[in-house]
């Protein structure tokens, strides 16, 4: 009788495929959303819209703002020793809205650690006239979440049936059932809304940010003159960490523990495999 003890087999994990879905994701990204922004300029240019895009936006700034105003910000807002002001008039241009003009007034001063800034930024008209109102968060919302809606069918679309994205195809991959049929597009649809759910995450957060206050321009300056900051930058970037983190867990680290497969390729009874 053989007595040689036999060496432990052990199961081989699947392939997580990291950087190849990494890669395969950020390109399909970058084509369906060039896509999107393409279609809602041309559709803009015929119908008017207020489609705004986080992050796409196009900022300039002048410093032509008129005396009349500057004289009442020099009034509501007057300088301390060693301060220096700074006036501009910025215009907005976003791709599917109107142009938004915005006066950014502040002081700066040296100190010994470096240069400090206080701003007060504000919506104007045409000319050039403050006009200070509860900014709704409700188009950047709506926004925001009917461009991650066509995102997500554009990839679902892509990959339903054994199609693939072109970022698959350039990568080698394919999304396949765990019992190794080709999803169809609804079973798809909900694989990709569930993978875009850290940026509808982000997209939320915008309630859980101050809006613009109501009080009156030459109030705001006087509040301003005695350190008031319009937007608690350290809210925004508290809330930035919380959902990176989430994100994180989220997308990367089910794909260390569960052989390859996210929470939504889970959920979805998906996985992603070589084609």
């Amino acid at each position: 009788m053989d007595t040689t003890p036999q060496i432990p087999q052990y199961a081989t994990l699947p392939s997580r495929h990291f950087w190849r879905r990494a890669v395969a994701c950020i390109v399909d990204i970058i084509i369906f959303q060039a896509v999107i922004l393409i279609a809602v300029y041309c559709i803009s240019t015929v119908i008017p819209l207020d489609f705004r895009f986080a992050g796409w936006s196009y900022t300039q700034c002048s410093v032509e703002v008129p005396d009349q105003l500057a004289k009442r910000i020099d009034v509501g807002w007057p300088l301390k020793p060693g301060e220096v002001r700074i006036n501009q008039i910025c215009e907005v241009s976003q791709i599917g809205s109107e142009k938004q003009r915005y006066l950014q007034t502040g002081v700066s001063r040296q100190t010994d650690y470096g240069t400090s800034a206080r701003w007060l930024a504000v919506p104007v008209d045409a000319d050039g006239n403050p006009v200070v109102e509860t900014e709704s968060v409700y188009p950047s919302l709506i926004s925001g979440i009917v461009n991650i809606a066509l995102l997500a069918l554009a990839f679902a679309y892509f990959s339903a049936n054994g199609r693939r994205t072109i970022g698959k195809k350039l990568m080698g991959l394919r999304v396949q059932s765990v019992d190794g049929k080709n999803p169809g597009l609804g079973i798809e649809f909900r694989r990709e809304i569930l993978k875009f759910c850290p940026y509808l995450l982000f997209i939320a957060a915008a309630f859980a940010l101050p809006v613009f206050p109501t009080e009156d321009f030459d109030t705001l300056l006087r509040m301003s003159h005695d350190g008031y900051t319009l937007l608690d930058n350290g809210a925004a970037v508290f809330f930035e960490i919380i959902l990176g983190i989430a994100a994180l867990i989220w997308w990367f680290l089910p794909l260390i523990f569960w052989r390859g497969q996210t929470f939504y390729d889970r959920i979805c009874a998906c996985k992603v495999v070589k084609s």
